[in-house]
């Protein structure tokens, strides 16, 4: 009887002729895509990690040296490394709490039927599909003292008096939080868009039988809507955590200070200083950073699917 199935497994498993030369043929076509992948993303990778082990600078002339984790120790000794982490932290658990709440009733108020809905839901896409350069052009305006849009809005509601010309963007943490903002103001359709997908795949069953037995708005957001909602929303948080701690582009717009995060500051390292050792080890850092983060993410999707 054992036998019997082993064949039977065997034969199931044993590929046809004209299998082989299909699976030859996409292998074929395969092999130019895998190979750009390998140049473009997976040696990078390991290349930055080799030189993460080397003293390795570009402009004072000096020979290539193993160092081991000398760069890792130094760079967990700079303050500025410590700074530009914390901004960076900062940003991220700002701009995703503000984008995750906002999102959140955005989606649900467009998920309601009202007259010109279909308008709205092209219209909140606008934000997004501006580039960041852009975007960060336009808010760095707004910040600007004197005849910047924030100063004259404030002085018009009388919350600035007519002569108050405040600096907005006077230090590295004002540069953070209004740099936040402005990226809060083009994310914020993203989560809403990936919620609302999430939204729509709600039974409407559910929201049926709970105004039957009475539920309310507010206990039929509590018992329905968030944990069904809870798969989708941990998909948004993870990616925009993970867009988030990657911030650079739109902080080079407001200052030239690179503290302001840690991508900006490996980036300073890197093609300013020339430090490739030291900048690809900071590099692999805010990585191992992020793969954490992967790693929690799986744990929460699986957690909530052992609950179900």
């Amino acid at each position: 009887m054992a036998k019997t199935e082993k064949r039977t497994v065997a034969s199931k498993l044993r590929i046809s002729p004209r299998g082989r030369k299909d699976l030859l043929l996409a292998a074929v076509l395969l092999l130019p895509a895998i190979y750009i992948l390998a140049r473009t993303f997976l040696y990078p990778i390991f290349q930055a990690w080799v030189w993460s082990f080397y003293k390795y600078n570009l402009m004072d002339g000096s020979a290539i040296e193993f160092v081991g984790l000398r760069n890792y120790n130094q760079i967990f000794q700079q303050s500025d490394f410590w700074e530009a982490m914390g901004n960076t932290v900062y940003f991220t658990v700002f701009t995703v709490g503000a984008e995750l709440v906002l999102g959140f009733f955005s989606a649900l108020l467009l998920n309601q039927t009202f007259r010109g809905r279909t308008l709205f839901r092209g219209m909140i896409i606008i934000p997004w599909a501006m580039l960041t350069l852009v975007n960060g052009l336009l808010w760095n305006w707004i910040y600007q003292p004197g005849y910047g849009a924030m100063t004259i809005i404030l002085q018009d509601f009388g919350l600035l008096s007519k002569d108050a010309n405040p600096v907005w963007l006077a230090s590295s943490f004002q540069i953070v939080t209004f740099a936040a903002i402005a990226d809060i103001w083009k994310m914020t359709p993203y989560m809403t868009l990936l919620l609302l997908a999430g939204l729509q795949s709600v039974p409407s069953s559910l929201y049926e039988a709970s105004v039957i037995d009475g539920a309310g708005f507010w206990k039929k957001l509590w018992h329905i809507t968030l944990p069904q909602l809870m798969p989708a929303m941990m998909v948004a948080v993870v990616l925009r955590f993970l867009g988030a701690f990657r911030v650079y582009d739109i902080l080079t717009v407001f200052t030239n200070n690179p503290t302001t995060s840690v991508t900006f500051l490996t980036n300073n390292y890197a093609f300013r200083y020339f430090y490739l050792g030291r900048a690809s080890a900071m590099a692999w850092i805010s990585t191992l950073v992020i793969l954490i983060l992967i790693v929690i993410y799986f744990r929460l999707i699986k957690k909530n699917a052992e609950s179900h």
